[in-house]
């Protein structure tokens, strides 16, 4: 698939949406009411149930409430930068999720603050890519020695590929520093990571999940 780059200041909301949406029928979408997963508490689930699938997975935890289902998965930090690095994944089954805009923030909590080293989510700079799994848009910090930290967001939708648990859409954000490239960096949430329909998990402590390219399409 073609890939492209784009650099832009964002501003919120406008500038913000119309970016991090794709496309320009993004910009028009009616923003429908959205429930945000109430303070339940998370549950550990076993590797197996991971929705990625990555070598740097610590713990899987999950909660449910009505028609979302959210995932936090928590991944290794072998640098001294404070701060989890981690996946949060939030599966929507409601009928109208689709229709919906896609607002990072909400995946940021209640005070929508951006996690540790980055500056305001409102004074990034964002980049954008095309892969397999459609638009990706992210930030990179670096200290220039060697340690990279990216913040990123996407949105799956069940038009594109099969989603978990029977939902519309799926709203992604990784938070990731580590000794290393920006590409590896990203990679929790790339193609080759993000993927549904796992197998049974034979032995050893990772899941063998499909790749989200074999996935039946909807």
């Amino acid at each position: 698939m073609r890939s492209r780059s784009l650099t832009a200041r964002l501003s919120l909301p406008g500038a913000l949406l119309l970016v991090l949406g794709g496309c320009s029928d993004f910009q028009e979408a009616i923003l429908d009411a959205y429930d945000p997963v109430p303070p339940t508490p998370y549950v550990q689930q076993p590797y197996s149930a991971s929705w990625i699938e990555s070598d740097q997975i610590q713990m899987v935890l999950e909660r449910t409430d009505r028609n979302l289902t959210e995932q936090r998965i928590l991944l290794s930090n072998l640098t001294a930068m404070r701060g989890e690095n981690l996946v949060l994944l939030r599966a929507d089954r409601a009928p109208n999720a689709y229709e919906t805009r896609f607002v990072p923030t909400r995946l940021l909590g209640e005070t929508e603050q951006t996690p540790h080293p980055f500056d305001p989510f409102d004074s990034l700079s964002f980049r954008t890519r095309e892969d397999a799994l459609g638009v990706m848009n992210w930030a990179s910090w670096t200290n220039h020695a060697g340690l990279t930290c990216v913040l990123a967001f996407r949105r799956l939708e069940m038009t594109d590929r099969s989603l978990p648990d029977g939902a519309t859409v799926m709203d992604i954000m990784l938070r990731n520093c580590i000794h290393g490239e920006e590409d590896t960096a990203l990679a929790p949430i790339g193609p080759e990571a993000v993927a549904f329909g796992a197998p049974a998990p034979g032995p050893g402590p990772r899941p063998r999940m499909l790749s989200p390219l074999a996935a039946p399409l909807p």
